[in-house]
Formats: structure tokens, sequence, C-alpha cells
């Protein structure tokens, strides 16, 4: 992950509205008449800011896997302090993540498997009701993860299956890797100086970010032309 840091997005959203047209910003500042005209007090830069961590939300939502980075789970042993749990039965793996910001996996792999799992099978699924059958469910060259029904401030999830006994999540899991959601962070001033939050992303989504947020804000003020940065911004890098 890297960081994105909320002032950068001011002048790159900035950048976009004047490709549009010559100092486009301008045209949405209150003094302006955004006030009167959209009933709406806030500055630009305010409007952009509380829009950010909505757009990178759902950039990393819709993104595909291979271009997401994560944060990594705490296992059992490591510093901070632990947040994920497992235990086994008939080589079934129950994993525990107690992070309420859950809302995307990037990676998860078993220790016995060379397989790297990026998807997540709803409970309530047909495929998540195949692994009820011991003979056609997952195993560990084809495995798969199950995210039970209901658990999403702190998500559970059922892996199959693995051959591994010891129930720790350090000696079961080899990586788990999850995007968090980002919230709302207000600038502060301390002696005139402003400080602007700074947001965790996956660095190849930066430009969609900004795109996406763009958007946003051009639909806030009623432009239609905030169909293009949303298009712009469900254009993917290459792999």
């Amino acid at each position: 992950m890297t960081t994105l840091n909320a002032s950068d997005v001011l002048t790159l959203v900035r950048k976009n509205l004047d490709e549009l047209d010559p100092n486009g910003s301008i045209m949405y500042q209150d003094e302006n008449g955004s006030s009167a005209d959209y009933g709406d007090n806030e500055s630009l830069d305010e409007i952009i800011l509380r829009n950010l961590p909505e757009a990178i939300n759902a950039v990393h939502l819709a993104a595909p896997s291979a271009l997401l980075e994560g944060e990594d789970a705490v296992l059992s042993g490591e510093t901070p302090a632990p947040n994920v749990t497992v235990t086994l039965d008939n080589g079934v793996l129950s994993v525990n993540l107690a992070d309420s910001a859950f809302i995307r996996l990037v990676a998860f792999q078993a220790k016995d498997s060379d397989i790297v799992v990026t998807d997540i099978i709803p409970e309530a699924s047909a495929e998540a009701h195949k692994q009820l059958n011991q003979y056609i469910r997952g195993r560990k060259d084809r495995p798969r993860l199950v995210q039970l029904q209901g658990q999403h401030s702190g998500p559970k999830f059922k892996y199959y299956t693995t051959e591994i006994t010891t129930e720790t999540a350090g000696a079961t899991i080899e990586q788990f890797k999850y995007i968090k959601e980002q919230e709302y962070s207000a600038a502060t001033v301390s002696q005139g100086v402003v400080t602007y939050p700074d947001y965790d992303i996956s660095r190849r989504l930066r430009q969609n970010i900004v795109d996406y947020t763009t958007a946003k804000v051009m639909e806030t003020f009623g432009d239609a032309r905030a169909q293009a940065y949303y298009q712009k911004a469900n254009s993917y890098p290459s792999l």
C-alpha cells in the first residue's frame, strides 16, 4: 500500500476540472454562485475532501484483484496484537478476523497450499453448499474460502480444506491480505498551517481514485459531464 495525501487530490481534481474548461474549477466556488444555486455552503475543497474516502472505497471494490495491494492481517506471535484466530474441524479451517473495517479480500493462502485465493464465496451460494460435501469440496490444490452470512463487522470465513492440524494462525496461514474501508478525516489547522489527512491506497489505482473523486464532485453540482470521469475511473491500468 501507499499513502495518498488529500492535498494532492485537491490539486489533481482541480486540474481535471480546468481541463474541461479554462479555470473550470472556479465554476464551483461559493463566491460564483454555488451556495445560491445548489444550496451548498461548503467550499469546493471541502466537497472534494468529503468525497475522497468514498471514491477510494468504490475503486478498491471494483478494481481487478491483480491491481490490489492490501494490509496484512496480524497472525499469532506477531506485533502488534494478533487480529486473527483460527480453529480446525475435519480439515476445515475457521478463520475469524477482528477488524470491522474489512471490505475486500486481496489474498489468502494456507501454509500447505501453493494456491492463493483472491475471491470469497458467499455462504448462501451454490458453490458454498458444495463445500459441505467432503467428496467434492475444496482441497489444498483447489481451495475455497467461504464468508459466513451476516459476518461483516469482524468477518468470519471457512477455508476448504487443509491437512494442517495445528490450531494457530501463524502455523496455518501463509498470507492474509485485505482492503480496509477508508473513512472521512477532516483537515486540521494549527498556527495557520493546514494539515491534510493521508489515506491508504493501492499504488496503481491512484489515477482511478482521482478521476472517481472528480466525477463525484461534478455530480454534486449537477454537471452531466461527470459520466466521462466515471468512465475514466473504471478504466484500469493493464496488468
